[in-house]
């Protein structure tokens, strides 16, 4: 079983963070299937399949958006003043299947990733 503490020396995922931690903690990704490249189009990023408390003792401090290792935006938030969700307007502009990746950070568990692949076309 992980500690607490040691949640803070990895980056967490769904396959290597504690099942019940990782759904509230785990970015989901919402995307079209297939997006043009060049054109914009919306990304939706949720914190957690379970919705994630943001309590002063207890919260979601950021999400980092990336394509692959190539950082696209990061979203800060508030304890009880916001909701760990946010949609952000892209582009990516080579065709191809690529990886977005979504590092959210919560003050008590560490970093959690998680990834969903875009096809991009010509």
């Amino acid at each position: 079983m992980t500690s607490e503490s040691t949640l803070f020396c990895q980056v967490n995922t769904l396959a290597t963070g504690p099942a019940d931690t990782a759904k509230k903690h785990v970015p989901v990704i919402s995307v079209p299937d297939v997006v043009k490249a060049g054109q914009p189009f919306t990304v939706i990023i949720k914190v957690g399949e379970v919705p994630h408390g943001m309590e002063n003792g207890h919260f979601i401090q950021f999400v980092d958006l990336y394509c692959g290792h190539i950082y696209i935006s990061r979203v800060d938030f508030t304890a009880e003043l916001s909701k760990p969700e946010v949609s952000m307007s892209i582009v990516l502009h080579h065709a191809g299947k690529r990886p977005l990746r979504v590092f959210s950070r919560c003050n008590l568990h560490g970093i959690w990733e998680g990834t969903k692949e875009v096809n991009v076309t010509k």
